[in-house]
């Protein structure tokens, strides 16, 4: 009995001594090991995804306190700024939160922020005291990238922006740039995009983005044209002066309009290519489909003509002048200038015309304008610029030619313009003038003066001094006349009163006795 309760103390001893063995104080390690490692799993599970963006410059980026930002909420933070591959740009390594995982595609965008004050708007003043930041321009995709190039300036176009981008192909770029703005009836309507220059060199293609409710006007009859700066053109239309608004005139614009002479358009779809016009003028032109060329030659000087310029009929454009030079005969030494014109039949309707002749020249009808004294003459535009225009008129009185063809093209006949001809006629008049023989009119103007002086005056002093004595004599006979016979109290005044006294009272007695008779006519044989 005492062996079995021997052995009992020694089991219940021993579990005893198992029992002390765990101890409290593995207790809080083992809790600490186990909210670490949940910890450490959190961590992990809500650690947002690594990214490298690579920059042509790390200027104001620091590593540790340069944040990324959407929306101007911290999204992220840059971890290391190091060079890439060589020394051309950096790698800036950014730790980015979760959710933003699935905006990590081939269409997002990350540019730096830095405080910029230009003429059209202020931008990023909030970075002089927070330093610059990165922001993010989260899109969806098809792929997932990690690596991404940052682009080198601020974008023009914002991802949550509605509007339509339309590509434009011009000669020149002018002072645009990107973010230039562009207009609608001087309301601003969007900003260039961005702009290259393509492959071959021809063009640069400028990528501009209209913002809604502007990009509904588009169509494809819709014109854009330049406004930057000021435009002053002197031509024979005179002198063109053009700007727009004061961004336009120090950072360049553009603007877009639907002019009606280009009609009514038709919806077009985004990236449409329009041409770029260099000025409001130049967009409104209408293009016609048929154009005639013809040459004409001028023997004086065309200073003042330029490409371009018009040609008009009866003071209306029918065309312009396409292009000239200057060609010189080696066997004659004579220099001729062919201008080539253009002439538009769509400007003007011919009457009895109903054949369509495409840009063939109707013969028939340029033969019977010929006949009719067509002509072509340079004239002035503007006397203050010298811009000369061609005109074509009609003058009947001038005989008719013959159609002529010079490599391809018809020849309209020329006459003088105006001032050559008053020129002409004026060296004509001084030609004239310098013939007359003035040395020998004078000579002989002088021998004349001589003898009137020396033989002629002489003979008339002579005679005046016979005609004074003349009227004298004359004078003393109507003197001595008046006295004698005109006076009232001479006497031969008086016995002519008495004589025709005696007269009347005869030629009463006559009458009287003219009356008897005829009252008694037997008078005469019987007597009183």
């Amino acid at each position: 009995m005492q062996e079995m309760h021997k052995q009992e103390e020694i089991k219940e001893a021993v579990w005893q001594e198992k029992k002390r063995g765990i101890s409290t104080v593995w207790i809080v390690p083992i809790v600490a090991l186990v909210i670490g490692a949940w910890l450490m799993f959190q961590s992990f599970n809500e650690k947002g995804p690594t990214i490298n963006i690579i920059f042509k410059s790390a200027a104001g980026i620091q590593a540790g306190k340069t944040v990324i930002k959407y929306k101007d909420i911290e999204i992220g933070k840059v971890t290391d700024v190091t060079f890439a591959d060589g020394l051309d740009t950096v790698r800036v390594t950014a730790e980015l939160k979760k959710n933003m995982k699935p905006y990590l595609s081939e269409n997002t965008r990350f540019w730096v922020v830095q405080a910029k004050l230009g003429v059209g708007e202020v931008q990023g003043l909030d970075t002089l005291l927070s330093g610059v930041y990165i922001v993010m321009d989260p899109q969806k995709g098809e792929k997932v990238l990690k690596t991404f190039k940052g682009l080198d300036q601020i974008p023009v176009v914002n991802s949550g922006e509605k509007g339509h981008t339309y590509i434009l192909k011009a000669t020149s770029i002018g002072s645009l740039s990107v973010g230039s703005p562009i207009y609608y009836k001087k309301l601003k309507a969007g900003s260039v995009a961005s702009y290259h220059l393509d492959p071959n060199g021809e063009f640069i293609t400028i990528e501009v983005f209209i913002k809604s409710p502007f990009d509904k006007l588009i169509n494809d009859k819709t014109r854009f044209y330049n406004v930057s700066g000021i435009r002053m053109s002197m031509n024979a239309d005179g002198v063109d002066i053009q700007t727009d608004s004061l961004v336009s005139l120090m950072m360049g614009g553009l603007a877009f309009d639907n002019f009606r002479s280009q009609g009514k358009g038709k919806p077009v779809p985004k990236g449409y290519t329009f041409n770029l016009y260099d000025s409001r003028k130049d967009a409104q032109k209408v293009h016609y489909q048929r154009e005639l060329f013809f040459w004409v030659y001028f023997d004086e000087s065309i200073r003042g003509l330029s490409e371009g310029a018009p040609v008009e009929f009866r003071g209306l454009k029918i065309g312009e002048v396409v292009n000239f030079s200057l060609v010189g005969n080696a066997n004659t030494a004579e220099f001729k200038i062919p201008i080539l014109i253009k002439i538009e039949p769509e400007r003007f309707t011919i009457i009895g015309d109903n054949k369509s002749n495409g840009n063939q020249v109707n013969v028939s009808v340029l033969k019977k304008l010929l006949n009719k004294g067509f002509r072509a003459q340079l004239k002035s535009g503007n006397l203050i610029t010298g811009e000369l225009y061609i005109d074509l008129n009609l003058y009947p009185d001038l005989p008719p030619v013959s159609l002529k063809e010079e490599y391809g093209f018809y020849v309209i006949p020329t006459i003088p313009a105006t001032m050559e001809s008053l020129k002409n006629n004026l060296q004509s008049v001084l030609q004239q003038i310098a013939s007359i023989p003035f040395k020998e009119i004078g000579e002989e103007t002088k021998e004349i003066l001589k003898d009137l002086r020396t033989k002629t005056l002489p003979h008339v002093n002579s005679s005046v001094e016979h005609i004074n004595s003349l009227m004298q004599d004359t004078d003393k006979m109507m003197r001595s006349l008046r006295s004698n016979y005109l006076d009232s109290n001479s006497e031969v005044n008086k016995k002519l009163i008495k004589l025709l006294d005696e007269m009347t009272r005869t030629s009463k007695s006559v009458k009287n006795l003219t009356d008897y008779l005829e009252r008694h006519p037997e008078s005469l044989i019987k007597g009183k």
